[in-house]
């Protein structure tokens, strides 16, 4: 009996502990059938992420009525997964919410006959699946730039039938390097590749989004929705077998074979590209792009404005910024803050009559209207006196700070809430630099007792690094050639630049370091880091972008005594007169010795200095965002016969045309500059090695078909072809390139060999 009664009790109790554990019920609209695409949110429904936060999820797969926006407004759906028009659709007055992002790149791709290829080669050709649609704004983008457009082909409806394009019946077709891909190369058909990515037009692709109405009534449900979303997605990512074999299972209504899923799995990794980007993640800079992308093809009104602060989903911070019943009696009984700052840092700090101004100004004052913390300015002459004061205890606070060995011996660091871009302000008739290293055995200034000054001490032991008192003194040493150049943030040495030094000083080297500035606050009382590691996440990225917002354009003007205007206005007409004109007549001189520093003064193209800055910046991308490029080497066949022949001003002459055909008949995002003599090189954005082939290919027969002038006629050009890659340096790509060109030589002249990769 006793037995009984003690069953009864736990299945009575069990029931009202799970009576507030229903789960909630939401639905998920898919763009297409299932595969390993949605693979991440698969996984978060079966390893119980959705479950963990309340959730019951359903998925609805693609069908011929689905409209994954339609469907989640008019509440058939409560979450949707779409392609990049989602944009479209905001910006057109639907009232939706971008959520997160999860492909980087979209697998859209056109698939063409082998012979076919380039995107001009499809004029007048069979193209299935573009239409004049959003979905199709890439590939219409993508032969803008080769003078094509809706006319230039004939359109075959869709059919999504890979069989069409096995046998021939279409030239090209839209399809998803994901998937189509696979059984082509497994029938052994032959074909080439456009991606609208390799001609410089990126797109998004697997957006979840959901309606306006569901984050205002569900806030917690679609934060909920979202983090276990990007979980699912991250133990997808690094369980690829396990999810496949869930699929096949499961989800697999299209009968994929696991060799299928595989690849597509494969593919996906290159899309979602977790080792780079947040899963997840949306960048509102590349939101933007693509905005100003569909505006262009008229998908958007010309006038509509380019805000996304209602459209891209804020997380919410899950930092606590609560203060504790301790944290609060600290602060009383401490009373007032002492903060120190560095006077002349503007536009992110500095003191203007005795009151402390600038972007951590705006950031404290908002810290102070959420907390109620008693602060006030401890006045300073120079950022040294405000790091000394703080060594001694003189001040609690250092406004904005960057942690480094030496001073976290005397203060504690929260989080970053600014980072900053590092830059090399140097006279207007310097060159640009882009590997600072090569400046070891110049002067170069910082301001004494800046972080930045430890970093280059550091990494460049060689460097001759002069301490200055401020950015004043260093840009006003620079302009007298005292220091080879000023090292600061870009937006401290642009606006300080914009102000003070027009037309005298400019930005001459990207310096490949960075700070994170935070708020210091003195290590003999570390409630005091507990009690800021909560402020500073009070402020929202929105109010900081407004904050910064505020001070980019910032002008400054001095306060005068209006009794005396009319006495001086004369004087200040003539001063103005003289100074505006001494203004325009030096920045038209720096504009063309900028333009003449970067020019090849012969054929009116780029220069080595220029490309070398080109390739180095295409270097820094891959080893970023593994960014593919291409490039070429171009060799003259013969050139010296001409020179002999018809004399070196026809030689000219001949060279002048070259460039000119090169820059005819390259893509709008290549780069071409003249290497040397008669060598030229083209730097190949966003392609890959296969593509940069076939780019030479088209230049060779453009040149071999030209006829020169001055009774030169017909030349021919050897090309070396190269690509960038894991481990190579910018000289192992030129050498592969040079070495391709002369087995180009070798083997007869007039030909495109490609480097062994």
């Amino acid at each position: 009996m006793l037995y009984i009664i003690r069953l009864f009790y736990i299945v009575l109790v069990s029931s009202f502990l799970h009576a507030d554990d229903k789960l909630e019920d939401v639905s998920l609209q898919l763009q297409w059938k299932h595969q390993f695409e949605y693979a991440g949110f698969y996984a978060a429904q079966e390893k119980g992420f959705y479950k963990e936060v309340g959730l019951n999820v359903s998925f609805k797969e693609f069908t011929n009525e689905s409209s994954p926006v339609n469907d989640v407004l008019e509440k058939r759906a409560t979450y949707g997964i779409t392609y990049s028009d989602l944009i479209v659709d905001y910006l057109n007055g639907k009232p939706i919410v971008f959520v997160a992002n999860f492909f980087k790149h979209s697998p859209l791709v056109l698939v063409t006959q082998n012979n076919l290829k380039l995107p001009s080669d499809l004029k007048g050709k069979k193209i299935m699946g573009i239409e004049n649609t959003v979905k199709s704004t890439a590939f219409l983008m993508m032969f803008k730039d080769f003078g094509m457009d809706l006319g230039s082909y004939i359109s075959v409806p869709p059919t999504f039938n890979i069989d069409d394009f096995k046998n021939k019946k279409v030239d090209a077709m839209v399809i998803f390097s994901t998937n189509e891909l696979f059984y082509l190369d497994q029938d052994g058909i032959k074909y080439n590749v456009l991606n609208p990515s390799s001609y410089g037009t990126e797109f998004y692709d697997v957006n979840l989004f959901t309606s306006k109405d569901e984050l205002i009534n569900h806030p917690q449900r679609v934060e909920n929705f979202k983090n276990a979303s990007i979980k699912g997605w991250q133990y997808a990512l690094t369980h690829k077998d396990e999810i496949i074999d869930l699929i096949m299972k499961k989800y697999n209504t299209q009968h994929k074979s696991r060799a299928a899923l595989e690849f597509e799995a494969t593919q996906i990794q290159h899309m979602v590209l977790p080792s780079i980007f947040p899963v997840g993640s949306i960048d509102q800079r590349r939101v933007k792009m693509m905005a100003e992308d569909f505006k262009e093809m008229g998908l958007v009104p010309e006038d509509t404005p380019l805000d996304f602060s209602d459209f891209i989903y804020e997380t919410k911070n899950d930092v606590n910024t609560d203060l504790t019943q301790g944290e609060r009696k600290f602060l009383t009984s401490k009373g007032s803050l002492k903060l120190c700052v560095d006077p002349d840092w503007m536009p992110f700090e500095g003191i203007k009559n005795g009151k402390h101004i600038g972007i951590a100004a705006d950031f404290f004052n908002l810290i102070k209207q959420k907390s109620a913390v008693n602060m006030e300015l401890y006045p300073t002459k120079s950022w040294q006196e405000s790091m000394d004061a703080a060594k001694t205890r003189k001040c609690d606070i250092l406004t904005l700070a960057s942690s480094t060995p030496s001073r976290l011996k005397y203060m504690d660091f929260t989080d970053s809430y600014i980072k900053l871009p590092l830059v090399l302000a140097t006279k207007i008739d310097k060159p640009y630099t882009y590997n600072f290293y090569a400046l070891k055995d110049e002067k170069i200034g910082v301001v004494g007792g800046y972080a930045i000054s430890e970093i280059l001490r550091k990494k460049y032991p060689t460097m001759n690094v002069i301490d200055v008192k401020n950015i004043h003194e260093g840009l006003k040493m620079v302009e007298r050639g005292e220091i080879y150049g000023y090292v600061d943030n870009l937006m401290v040495i642009a606006y300080t630049i914009q102000h003070d030094f027009t037309g005298l000083i400019k930005i001459s080297a990207r310096v490949n370091e960075s700070v994170a500035l935070a708020i210091g606050t003195r290590n003999d009382e570390p409630i005091l880091h507990a009690i800021f590691e909560k402020l500073v996440h009070t402020v929202s990225e929105k109010e900081k972008q407004e904050i910064y917002n505020n001070w980019v354009s910032i002008e400054e003007t001095k306060e005068m005594d209006y009794s005396f205007i009319l006495k001086l206005i004369a004087i200040m007409l003539l001063i103005s007169s003289a100074y505006l004109y001494h203004y325009f007549k030096l920045k038209k001189y720096s504009k063309e010795l900028q333009r003449l520093s970067i020019t090849d003064s012969l054929t009116g193209i780029y220069n080595r200095m220029k490309i070398d800055t080109v390739l180095q910046y295409q270097h820094d991308l891959y080893a970023r965002y593994k960014a593919p490029c291409g490039v070429i080497m171009i060799d003259i066949d013969y050139f010296k016969e001409v020179n002999d022949r018809f004399g070196h001003q026809t030689g000219d002459y001949v060279l002048k045309q070259f460039a000119h055909i090169l820059q005819t008949h390259v893509r709008v995002t290549d780069i071409i500059g003249r290497w040397g003599g008669e060598e030229f090189l083209i730097v190949c954005p966003n392609t890959e090695i296969d593509q940069t082939e076939n780019i030479a290919n088209h230049l060779k027969e453009k040149i071999a078909a030209y006829i020169f002038t001055n009774g030169v006629k017909h030349l021919t050009a050897s090309f070396g072809v190269s690509c960038f890659g894991n481990g190579k340096t910018i000289d192992d790509i030129i050498i592969e390139a040079d070495r391709a060109l002369y087995l180009s030589k070798d083997s007869g002249r007039n030909q495109v060999t490609r480097a062994k990769i």
